[in-house]
């Protein structure tokens, strides 16, 4: 489980509250009743070898050496204001300097552009730092992992002839146990379940209900506080779409 101290140093002191979700605090989690119970992603960001001299020339650590997207934002502040680069005849442009432009520019760009707009600079940094993320569960934080988790993925498909079979796979990085979940299912849809292992995935199972389920499955992971963003349903049994009734003219 990792700890997160926030980074304060400049603009960024007006961030640390804003931050309290990234900064790693458990506690709230135990409030019963509030969104906190549901599960949640937070997303962290790691500097790059060519962004590292510009957050080391601000003090920007944490203990983790991970940043959110709000203390990236701040320490990029701390740099502009703190080497005096916002341009004087616009206040929207910033002048680059050697960090800047080895940290943020192409090779294409670092000859040609001697200003950068604020915002798409904040945008840049961002888009070079590295994704990482940490699912929390109600009952805490998973360790932080590089890249975005994967979704809960339920797909329909069609098996021998006209029956349909709803399967759910991607539920252990969210501590949904396929058992049980089968169980649920079982009673929820009045059809038979099974539970089977993913060939080439260690510890992964996939959940397999007969017939057409999305919506009963993608209510029944959200009851499992999952959600919907983190839930991706696919309809390949080429079940058709009830027509809407045809409007009669008046008077017909």
């Amino acid at each position: 489980m990792a700890e997160f101290a926030p980074y304060v140093v400049g603009a960024a002191k007006k961030e640390k509250q804003a931050d309290g979700e990234a900064g790693g605090s458990a506690a709230a989690l135990d409030q019963p009743g509030s969104e906190l119970d549901m599960i949640r992603v937070i997303e962290l960001l790691k500097p790059s070898s060519a962004l590292a001299p510009l957050f080391s020339d601000v003090g920007a650590q944490t203990d983790t050496g991970y940043f959110s997207r709000q203390q990236a934002r701040a320490v990029l502040e701390d740099y502009i204001k703190g080497r005096q680069l916002v341009d004087a005849k616009n206040p929207r442009m910033v002048k680059l300097d050697h960090r800047l432009c080895d940290g943020l520019l192409t090779k294409e760009e670092y000859s040609k552009l001697s200003t950068y707009p604020r915002d798409k600079l904040q945008a840049r940094l961002q888009e070079k730092m590295a994704l990482y993320t940490q699912v929390v569960l109600p009952g805490g934080p998973t360790p932080v992992k590089i890249g975005n988790p994967p979704c809960a993925e339920i797909v329909c498909e069609k098996k021998m002839g006209s029956k349909a079979i709803t399967r759910v796979s991607g539920l252990e990085p969210y501590g949904i146990d396929p058992l049980a979940l089968a169980k649920e299912l079982r009673t929820a849809c009045a059809s038979s379940t099974t539970v089977d292992a993913i060939p080439g995935k260690k510890n992964a199972q996939v959940v397999i209900v007969q017939g057409h389920h999305i919506v009963t499955l993608t209510k029944l992971l959200e009851q499992h506080r999952l959600p919907a963003r983190l839930i991706s349903a696919v309809d390949k049994s080429g079940r058709a779409k009830a027509k809407k009734p045809q409007q009669t003219a008046a008077g017909n």
